[in-house]
């Protein structure tokens, strides 16, 4: 067992990723990593998805981590309650906003006004849930300015729809 430890450290660290550093690649390297999943997508299929009028709520979203001999709640991002009016599962409209945020990170389309699902200079970590009546996205970023930054756009965002 102790001569496959290097193999697989020289391979896991060849590949770009090792579980215990953090992640340095930078927005734009994300981006250009999504580009073969985003091949079938553009702006134009997904401006239905990106609708504010979509959006019946934005509530904080937060994550309980461990600290010391205690747990504390931190605020992670916004978490955008959405109309079930796409007909489309939770896993294709995750793929599209992350899609989105590929495009406006590599210069592709700009980004909207007050739009949460992208910020400078940051890279999102986006899910989609179903609620059974509806769809949440959690939006959401490690850094807790950038979080304040997430919660207070998709809030605005929110607030502009007619």
């Amino acid at each position: 067992m102790n001569r496959l430890s290097p193999i697989v450290l020289v391979f896991v660290s060849s590949c770009g990723w090792f579980p215990l550093l953090p992640d340095t690649r930078t927005p734009a390297d994300r981006a250009r990593a999504m580009t073969t999943k985003c091949a079938g997508e553009s702006e134009q299929r997904a401006a239905g998805a990106l609708s504010a009028t979509l959006v019946e709520a934005v509530e904080p979203a937060y994550a309980t981590v461990d600290s010391g001999n205690d747990r504390v709640i931190r605020l992670r991002g916004a978490r955008l309650h959405l109309r079930p009016s796409l007909n489309v599962s939770s896993e294709a409209l995750e793929r599209t906003l992350e899609c989105h945020q590929a495009r406006v990170a590599l210069g592709d389309c700009p980004a909207m006004v007050n739009d949460p699902y992208v910020l400078p200079g940051a890279w999102l970590d986006i899910d989609v849930d179903s609620t059974g009546d509806g769809l949440v996205a959690a939006v959401e970023v490690s850094r807790f300015d950038d979080a304040r930054l997430v919660l207070d756009r998709a809030r605005r965002f929110a607030s502009a729809r007619p």
